[in-house]
């Protein structure tokens, strides 16, 4: 949204090592596996500023991988970002224009910036088409501004464009709420931070945050995997901003990492029951919540039977699928995640393992802290049969359940399947799961759970790339509505009307779900959807998964037109966003100019030749006259468009 000023004071390395450093300096740069970099920060005693402190509980063994560079194996002393110059320092500065705090060289950046070269990639120079560069941005990102953009890009080429995303900083959520939350004119303390600004937050990064759409999807698409949802039980701001923050942090680190930072997260507790959760204790009725370790098992790592490693499951000698794990394992887990809980109360108060000060910022800002006392410490059955020896501390029995999750090996297919849904197709081959599989197994510098090389695994296979890919009937996604919604809103020039991106967009449509989706707002740790979701018809009969369409329905087909009505027809600027029609209102009046636009900016040319003549129709009944009718033709063309079967599923 607005450039970025570097001339700022900034904070070096505070995340995350300036929350180890503060507790063990010597720690970090004794690790063999962090390298130069961390040795340098091991001598940063600065303290973390309050944006930053959800990931203060992180051990240096958690965060190792991620101290600027991409993708790191905690097990590994390769260079975590898997290449061999070495990755930007982390720091945090003050955004001149919109007065938001930053964060710089986070997992996945590098100092060797590729040349601009035209084609799909360094491996593949083969020309990358107007119609595939335009399908490139739509998997990429929240949509596409411009047909210049889509220009732009055939003209720099994938490499350079990746890198550039992998580089780029991202305004911390929490920051936005900090300079919006205003002041509390009877206390004179900051206000509470109402709901609705961590929803401002996403979609300022979403429709505003050009230099970082990639990051952005990948974010949300996490979102749909590591889930917590603002229903039942309701999380505050600063959870889910901070949450927000963490995904955004690791979407191109190291998938071990994020599993920790996951894991350790007091959103993420709350909403799992890990918070508080307390060792056995027979006379009085105790024992370790399971919830978050069933759950963290089956939707967030490896499913609930074993894989092959392009996804098919793996049978018996009954041809029955085998179980991944068993309630013995579950209660292993649930034991080695035993003893966490909130680590602040206000002045005055005792602080309280099993009944924490939720209405703390601080508490959903530092993450978890480790109550001894109330850990579990005996044997734990974990995965594949390991058992966890008694006697061991907190932060090790954690480390180790997670290191056993994380070297399963359904991780790298189930991430794999769920990633292409979530960005490219809801039915990718055997061939394509197994390759971005394998890149998540292996990033080809040795190292496991680098997420920067399976996004990239992701975007760049031959099932997502070239004009070849899209004759397949079995290719293609629906959109989900939410990124619908942003597709139309970018191609419209959305602008914000203050230099820091406030709205109140979350009221547009009377605060509810129109559309059926909101971020932070699924129904269940489900998500909106299941990834093997498959409608009654053509769809099922055919064996093919359509995880969107099991929040299409009759009614959600009705308020979505409605939501895309009220977009064209019923927007108030003062809603804090801005619209620019000019380059459409500028081709009203010459109706092939105008599909034509369209169709590369919201259908990738994949604009059928029904729908053209629809659009064609519905124009010449339109006069167009003046600036009104020239608008009014522009309006009934989108809405047209945004419920159009070619724009709804994405090729």
């Amino acid at each position: 949204m607005s450039g970025v000023d570097t001339d700022l004071p900034v904070r070096e390395a505070v995340l995350p090592h300036c929350a180890v450093t503060t507790i063990d300096p010597g720690g970090i740069a004794s690790r063999p596996d962090d390298g130069a970099q961390a040795q340098a920060q091991a001598q940063t005693h600065g303290r973390c500023p309050a944006d930053l402190r959800w990931l203060a509980a992180l051990p240096a063994a958690a965060l190792s991988a991620c101290g600027g560079g991409g993708g790191g194996d905690p097990a590994a002393g390769a260079n975590p970002s898997g290449l061999d110059a070495p990755s930007p320092v982390f720091r945090t500065y003050q955004d001149s224009a919109s007065g938001l705090i930053m964060a710089a060289g986070l997992p996945g950046a590098t100092s060797v910036e590729p040349a601009s070269q035209p084609g799909l990639s360094l491996s593949l120079s083969l020309s990358l088409s107007l119609s595939d560069a335009s399908r490139f941005l739509t998997q990429a990102t929240f949509g596409i501004r411009s047909p210049e953009q889509v220009s732009a890009l055939q003209s720099e080429g994938l490499e350079h464009w990746l890198w550039a995303q992998f580089n780029a900083p991202v305004a911390l959520h929490t920051s936005f709420l900090d300079k919006q939350r205003g002041t509390d004119k009877t206390t004179g303390e900051p206000a509470t931070a109402g709901e609705d600004l961590s929803y401002q937050a996403i979609w300022r990064q979403w429709l505003l945050d050009d230099a970082g759409q990639l990051r952005a999807r990948v974010a949300f698409a996490l979102s749909q995997i590591f889930v917590i949802s603002n229903i039942a039980p309701d999380v505050p701001a600063y959870g889910m901003s901070s949450y927000m923050d963490t995904l955004n942090h690791h979407a191109f680190g190291n998938h071990r990492t994020l599993l920790e930072a996951v894991t350790r997260h007091s959103a993420m507790g709350y909403y799992l029951n890990m918070l508080s959760s307390t060792k056995e204790d027979p006379e009085a009725g105790n024992h370790p919540n399971e919830n978050y370790a069933r759950e963290v098992l089956q939707l967030f790592s490896i499913g609930l039977v074993k894989l092959d490693i392009d996804g098919t499951p793996l049978v018996d000698a009954q041809n029955k699928a085998i179980p991944t794990y068993d309630e013995a394992v579950v209660k292993g887990f649930a034991r080695a995640f035993s003893g966490w809980s909130f680590g602040k109360a206000r002045k005055g108060h005792e602080l309280n393992f099993d009944d924490p000060d939720l209405g703390m910022d601080d508490n959903w800002r530092d993450g978890l802290k480790a109550f001894p006392e109330r850990h579990e410490t005996g044997t734990k059955q974990l995965l594949n049969g390991t058992v966890l020896p008694a006697g061991q501390s907190q932060d090790k029995d954690l480390s180790d359940a997670l290191d056993n999750i994380f070297q399963h090996p359904n991780v790298g297919p189930f991430m794999a399947r769920q990633l292409i849904q979530r960005l490219v197709t809801s039915n990718p081959s055997k061939d394509y799961i197994k390759a971005v599989a394998q890149a998540f197994n292996d990033n080809g510098k040795g190292v496991r759970g680098d997420l920067k090389a399976v996004v990239r695994a992701v975007l760049l296979h031959a099932e997502a790339r070239g004009d070849v890919a899209l004759a397949g009937v079995d290719q293609g996604k629906l959109r989900e509505p939410v990124i619908r919604l942003a597709n139309v809103l970018r191609a419209l020039g959305v602008q914000a009307s203050d230099a820091v991106g406030s709205s109140n967009f979350w009221y547009l449509f009377g605060g509810d779900m129109p559309l059926g989706q909101h971020p932070l707002l699924a129904p269940s740790v489900f998500n909106f959807f299941a990834p093997g979701f498959r409608p009654a018809g053509a769809l099922a009969l055919r064996g093919l998964s359509a995880p969107e369409f099991q929040i299409t329905t009759e009614t959600t087909i009705v308020t979505t037109y409605n939501v895309f009505y009220s977009t064209m027809y019923g927007w108030d600027d003062q809603h804090g966003l801005k619209r620019d029609f000019s380059p459409w209102t500028a081709l009203a009046r010459q109706a092939d100019k105008l599909m034509d636009r369209m169709n590369l900016v919201l259908f990738n040319q994949r604009m059928s030749t029904a729908t053209r003549q629809r659009l064609s129709t519905l124009l010449a009944r339109i006069p167009a006259h003046d600036e009104w009718g020239d608008r009014q033709r522009v309006n009934a063309a989108f809405v047209l468009a945004a419920v159009s079967p070619d724009f709804v599923v994405q090729k």
